[in-house]
C-alpha cells in the first residue's frame, strides 16, 4: 500500500483529522481497525518517525467507513469489512482479473484468426474470378487472331493476279450463266406463244360458231308458213 502512496500527496494525521471532523485519537483508532482487518500492517504510509500518512483515497475510505460506522447494527470490524478490501479478497480479485484478461486476449486471437479465414477466403474467391476473366480473355483474343488471319488471306487471295485456269474457269461460269438466261428466256418466249396459239383457236372457233347460229336464224326465217285456209260461209259470221 505504501508504494501505492510514492507520488501522491500526504496528509499529516492532525490534518486528515479535521478533514474527517474526527479527532486525532479517533482517526487513530479507526487506522488500527483498518489495519488489523487488512492485515497489513503497512496499509498505510508512514513518516521516518513511524506517524501514519494518509492519501486522498484513504481519507474518503475514512469518510465511508465513518459514515456507515453511524448504523448500530454493526460492529466497526464489520464495517471496515465492507470498505477495505481484504487481503485474501484482494488476492482473489486479482486472480479474477488476470483470468479475465487471459480470455479477452484467446477471444482476440480466435476472432483474429476467423478475419485472417476470412480474408484468405476472399483472397482466394478474388484470384479464382480474375484467372476465369483472363481465360476468357484470352479465348477471345484467339478469336479475334483467328478471324484477323481468314481476313488476312482472303485479301491476300484478291490481290493475287488471276490466272489462266481462274479465267477460263470465270468464262465458263459466265458462259453457263448466260446459257441458264438464254434458256430460261426461250421458255418463256416458248409459252407465250403457246398461249397465243390458245387464245387464237378459242377466237377461231367462237367465230365459226357465231357464223352457225347465224345461218340457223336465217333459215328460219326464211321459211314460209301455209295460209290458213277460210270457208265461204265465214264472211256471213264476221
Amino acid at each position: 500500500m505504501a508504494s501505492d502512496h510514492n507520488f501522491e500527496e500526504l496528509e499529516a494525521p492532525a490534518k486528515t483529522a479535521e478533514e474527517l471532523h474526527i479527532s486525532v485519537a479517533t482517526l487513530r483508532k479507526y487506522s488500527l481497525i483498518v489495519e488489523k482487518v487488512t492485515g497489513n500492517k503497512d496499509y498505510y504510509e508512514r513518516t521516518k518517525q513511524k506517524s501514519r500518512l494518509y492519501s486522498a483515497k484513504d481519507i474518503e475510505d475514512l469518510k465511508a467507513f465513518r459514515a456507515l460506522s453511524k448504523n448500530a447494527d454493526l460492529t466497526l470490524q464489520e464495517v471496515a469489512r465492507q470498505i477495505f478490501a481484504v487481503s485474501d479478497k484482494k488476492t482473489e480479485e486479482v486472480k479474477k482479473a488476470a483470468k479475465i484478461q487471459k480470455s479477452v486476449a484467446t477471444n482476440t486471437a480466435t476472432v483474429d484468426a476467423d478475419q485472417v479465414v476470412k480474408l484468405l477466403t476472399m483472397l482466394q474467391n478474388t484470384i479464382a474470378s480474375q484467372n476465369k476473366a483472363i481465360e476468357d480473355l484470352q479465348k477471345q483474343v484467339a478469336r479475334v487472331e483467328a478471324q484477323n488471319r481468314k481476313l488476312i488471306d482472303r485479301s491476300h487471295q484478291l490481290a493475287e493476279p488471276e490466272s489462266e485456269d481462274s479465267k477460263e474457269k470465270a468464262n465458263n461460269k459466265d458462259q453457263e450463266a448466260a446459257k441458264e438466261i438464254t434458256e430460261e428466256q426461250k421458255s418463256e418466249q416458248e409459252a407465250h406463244e403457246e398461249i397465243l396459239r390458245k387464245a387464237r383457236e378459242n377466237e377461231e372457233k367462237r367465230r365459226k360458231q357465231q357464223v352457225e347460229e347465224n345461218i340457223h336464224r336465217t333459215l328460219a326465217q326464211m321459211q314460209i308458213r301455209p295460209k290458213k285456209k277460210h270457208h265461204w260461209w265465214d264472211r256471213f259470221f264476221k
